[in-house]
């Protein structure tokens, strides 16, 4: 894969899931009175949010090259 602009989309989108996620969880492990039930199921919607935010939508919008004429 070739990093042009329409890649970087895809890199934007999985650094935001990531840094969402992140700050959930802290979030969650400052203010939350018993934070473990959450601190264990939050780094879960990494793979989950990038499947349904980066990986399906990329193989949407990937078709593959047409055979040479």
């Amino acid at each position: 894969m070739q990093i042009n602009r329409q890649n970087l989309k895809w890199y934007g989108r999985m650094g935001l899931i990531v840094v969402l996620v992140a700050l959930a969880e802290g979030l969650v492990g400052v203010f939350a009175r018993k934070p473990f039930p959450w601190v264990a199921v939050i780094p879960c919607l990494i793979p989950l949010l990038s499947a349904i935010f980066v990986i399906i939508p990329m193989m949407r919008e990937e078709k593959p090259a047409p055979p040479p004429a």
